[in-house]
């Protein structure tokens, strides 16, 4: 038996029996769900929006093949070169070009002149290589006569290019095609004994003025902007309606107003239809 000996009595103390008594929750589940937005139904005004920015759509896709066509339509590119020349400044256009026969052949000597109603016509003369230059002239539409060295004549009605924005003066470059000798015997005959061609009167019946082709370029690059814009609309509206995103239709409503061009009636509808998104805001 070991000299130390353990206490047989121990001091009364406390002794925690159980655990202590619950306190009330500070939180408590509820019946509310979280829902993310795209669960929840689109907003009946963000569908009308989508709808009428389909419709700006195909408004701005028509524009766009109307523009890139050129000669029907809508508008034509002789049209739309003749509106810019409303209100345009006199003596700031320039016709030069190059007389060919039918073989492609320069013709050298010829006359060239500008019909011109408020002053006197303009004259040119073709060089060895064909070419002539015309100014000043009025942009719009103007006859041209062309005289070869023994007297026969051959009249045209040509569309000349209004200044553009960046620049004072309307270039317009055109190759006319003299016609042949039996086509000559065809026409009318001078009093001198040669002959005379005019087809511009033909040409304004029938909307088939001669014009600078490459101007019309501009309005290509005019049409396939509209249609770059519609099939950008559409993907939008399309994965706006599909996410239910009422962000993406409202931008959707912007692309398709910018995308109608002339139709105005359209355009409306664009701007009512980004107007309806607006409204939605609130009720985000």
């Amino acid at each position: 038996m070991s000299d130390c000996e353990f206490p047989t009595t121990v001091d009364e103390e406390p002794v925690l029996k159980g655990l202590p008594q619950a306190e009330p929750a500070v939180f408590e589940n509820s019946s509310a769900k979280l829902v993310v937005p795209s669960e929840l139904p689109l907003n009946r005004l963000a569908v009308l929006a989508a709808f009428l920015s389909f419709l700006a759509a195909s408004a701005g896709f028509y524009v766009g093949m109307d523009y890139l066509d050129g000669t029907s339509g809508v508008y034509t590119h002789r049209e739309l070169i003749y509106a810019q020349s409303y209100g345009a400044p006199s003596e700031s256009a320039i016709l030069d070009g190059i007389l060919k026969d039918q073989d492609g052949n320069p013709l050298a000597n010829y006359s060239f002149e500008a019909h011109l109603i408020d002053r006197q016509n303009v004259y040119a003369t073709t060089s060895e290589d064909g070419s002539f230059r015309l100014t000043p002239l009025d942009p719009g539409q103007v006859i041209i006569d062309i005289g070869s060295p023994d007297g026969d004549m051959y009249t045209n009605l040509v569309l000349l290019n209004a200044p553009a924005a960046f620049e004072p003066i309307g270039f317009t470059r055109i190759v006319f095609e003299w016609p042949s000798e039996s086509d000559f015997h065809n026409g009318s005959e001078l009093s001198s004994g040669r002959h005379w061609i005019d087809i511009s009167e033909s040409q304004r019946e029938n909307e088939t003025q001669l014009y600078d082709e490459t101007a019309a370029a501009l309005y290509d690059m005019f049409g396939a902007g509209f249609i770059g814009l519609s099939l950008i609309t559409i993907l939008l509206a399309g994965i706006g309606i599909r996410t239910k995103s009422t962000g993406l239709i409202r931008i959707a409503t912007i692309t398709g107003f910018f995308s109608m061009g002339h139709f105005y009636v359209s355009c409306c509808l664009g701007l009512f239809a980004f107007l309806i998104t607006l409204s939605l805001i609130k009720r985000e």
